[in-house]
């Protein structure tokens, strides 16, 4: 699959303690058999409990299978993997019906529309994607799900990572992972600018024993094992010589 052309940026600014977004120019419809989730759950071919020695009826990149299973700042995790620091990339951020979206999660991601339950309403949903800030190379979709005053008083700078956010608000949290989940969905496909089949994740980060928020991750293939040995060749050569095929790579 080509690379899709550069995104454009949401304009979504702060005001007050709530969020205003201008729809992305991406598609927003949901994946066959997603239901009417507008987030973009992935059509499952596989899902399973987030197990470090899970899923053993299918094959996973040693390196997927450590961002998946993970318990640090997934931005952190990326910022050492591709060597460059990660930019987030806001699509939307609006307010959504508690009730609504339990019913628009695809059935077989009903624990996760179980976890929502937990933040209670009013509820608000934020989209985001992250590249390598040098690179702009998209290595991850991401939706999480929060209370309002949640994402007001945490996240103080909506155009950054919610790791660096937490970072430097020096929030004490605690990840539980829920679930592991491989699948396809068009939209990421073409935010990602890859194929799948993609790995994904959802979890809950708690603070004092309190859910905070629930996140679902997407990740590039280009973060597997293969895919960062071809990211290197492409960074040597670009530095070398700047072909034509190790800047695209990079992009």
């Amino acid at each position: 699959m080509e690379r899709c052309p550069s995104l454009p940026e949401s304009n979504a600014v702060e005001v007050g303690s709530t969020y205003t977004s201008v729809a992305s120019a991406l598609p927003s419809e949901s994946c066959p058999g997603s239901s009417t989730a507008d987030w973009w759950p992935l059509h499952l071919h596989w899902q399973g409990e987030a197990d470090p020695v899970q899923p053993r009826e299918v094959q996973i990149d040693p390196l997927l299978r450590l961002l998946l299973l993970g318990d640090g700042f997934t931005t952190r995790n990326l910022a050492a993997l591709v060597q460059e620091p990660i930019q987030a990339h806001l699509l939307d951020t609006g307010a959504v019906d508690l009730s609504a979206e339990q019913r628009a999660t695809p059935k077989p991601m009903q624990q996760l529309a179980r976890d929502l339950a937990r933040l209670g309403s009013p509820l608000l949903r934020r989209r985001v994607w992250l590249s390598g800030a040098t690179s702009q190379q998209p290595l991850l979709y991401a939706t999480s799900w929060w209370n309002p005053d949640h994402l007001a008083r945490h996240l103080p700078n909506p155009k950054k990572p919610i790791g660096q956010n937490l970072i430097q608000e020096q929030l004490e949290t605690f990840r539980e992972l829920r679930r592991l989940y491989c699948g396809q969905a068009e939209p990421i496909a073409q935010l990602l600018g890859c194929p799948g089949p993609f790995w994904a994740r959802h979890y809950l980060l708690l603070h004092k024993g309190k859910p905070l928020t629930v996140i679902y991750e997407v990740f590039s293939p280009r973060l597997s094992v293969q895919g960062l040995q071809r990211r290197t060749a492409a960074v040597t050569e670009a530095a070398t010589c700047g072909s034509d095929w190790a800047l695209a790579e990079m992009r």
